[in-house]
């Protein structure tokens, strides 16, 4: 009987969790249609005026979608190479304790809450590129990136660490047996076994960038231009939490914005599908 209970209780929960998930993008797509109904989705992706202070409002996610994207790449290439340095160090050179205490402070990077990078970034990051580069404003998607690197760090490095343990259990005795040095390893075969590995942890650290908020708000600029990399530019998370207080609800605007979260989901919805058919067509190891 309890077990009985047990299972119901666990069916019961997953779902609730599919449902949720249903509920979601259900209310994206009934509240992006009738936008939609208004202003065409080719109009939408490819136009790129975002322009709500005057009417006739202009609704263009050109310039946005591409600063998103753009902000996600790049701090997906910083982080990869810090994320391997830190995981190859750990995993080959660090001592016991030493490992315990990086992978603490791994985990602390992981919790602390995005408004905290937002205001570090604010003051130092910015701050150090208006001098450094001699910009007049520091708010930039290089800023963003480079803040975002970070955030994403513990992600990207987690992933990274079972990845190079797993190749280490497998291969590592074998490598001694022979006499190869600890660098020949690395290089011959962790570095060459673990590109699917990095593959797909990158395209869940762009899926998990792509998203961010508050911290890539904060000194972007947020201005819908076409990004480049000492230029202010806005992406779509920033957009959303900027102008939904301000947009009436039911109006135009306010259907626009959700119909850019939409696209937004749609876009991270495609990287799991391809990441879960890149897993289960390819063997890491």
């Amino acid at each position: 009987m309890t077990g009985q209970i047990f299972k119901g209780a666990i069916y019961l929960f997953t779902l609730l969790s599919a449902m949720l998930l249903l509920l979601l993008v259900g209310f994206l797509l009934l509240n992006s249609t009738s936008f939609f109904a208004e202003v065409s989705l080719f109009d939408f992706l490819l136009n790129s005026d975002w322009d709500v202070s005057t009417e006739p409002f202009s609704f263009g996610l050109f310039n946005i979608l591409v600063a998103n994207f753009a902000v996600a790449f790049l701090a997906c290439i910083f982080s990869f190479f810090i994320s391997l340095g830190v995981t190859i160090f750990i995993c080959f050179f660090a001592s016991t304790w030493l490992r315990h205490v990086l992978d603490w402070m791994i985990r602390i990077l992981a919790g602390i809450p995005s408004i905290i990078y937002g205001f570090f970034a604010l003051y130092t990051v910015v701050k150090i590129l208006e001098s450094g580069l001699k910009m007049s404003a520091g708010e930039s998607v290089l800023a963003a990136s480079l803040i975002l690197s970070v955030m994403i760090l513990p992600f990207f490095t987690s992933h990274l660490l079972q990845s190079v343990d797993l190749l280490k259990q497998n291969f590592k005795t074998n490598s001694d047996a022979l006499g190869v040095s600890t660098g020949y390893f690395i290089r011959k075969i962790i570095l060459r076994k673990s590109i699917k590995a990095s593959i797909s942890g990158f395209i869940l650290a762009f899926s998990r960038a792509a998203g961010e908020t508050m911290a890539v708000m904060m000194v972007i600029g947020n201005t819908p231009l076409f990004p480049h990399l000492l230029s202010k530019a806005q992406t779509i998370p920033s957009l959303i939490a900027l102008e939904m207080g301000m947009s009436e609800a039911g109006s135009l605007h306010y259907h626009a914005l959700i119909a850019s979260g939409f696209i937004l989901l749609v876009f991270i919805f495609l990287l799991n599908i391809f990441i879960f058919k890149f897993e289960k067509n390819n063997e890491y190891f």
